[in-house]
């Protein structure tokens, strides 16, 4: 059986892209799935990147621990005080922001 897969554009990533909490995801965590967006990323253009398969921006953000797979520090913490974060789906990955809601800028493109 083969795999479609859909590519989604800004647009639909955006729109997808939702806050929620933690312990709503956990799951991701336990399973190796979740990774962190640094704050200084657009969370859509990582999931971009991903979907694109551009390994070079990816090893790029990678190095500089701007994208990173969540570690015990952060669920621990996360889980504590009910933290609430920015998420969008990159098959097969989940990412995640701590970036405040009013400051995730919207684009229009």
């Amino acid at each position: 059986m083969t795999e479609q897969l859909v590519e989604k554009t800004y647009q639909d990533l955006k729109q997808e892209c939702a806050p929620i909490s933690y312990k709503e995801i956990e799951h991701f965590f336990a399973r190796g799935m979740l990774i962190l967006v640094a704050e200084d990323l657009d969370i859509i253009d990582v999931a971009l990147m991903i979907q694109a398969d551009d390994t070079q921006q990816l090893n790029k953000w990678i190095s500089q621990e701007q994208v990173i797979r969540v570690h015990d520090d952060y669920a621990i913490k996360w889980s504590k005080k009910e933290t609430i974060l920015m998420a969008v789906t990159a098959v097969p990955w989940l990412l995640v922001q701590e970036k405040c809601l009013e400051d995730n800028p919207k684009k229009d493109n």
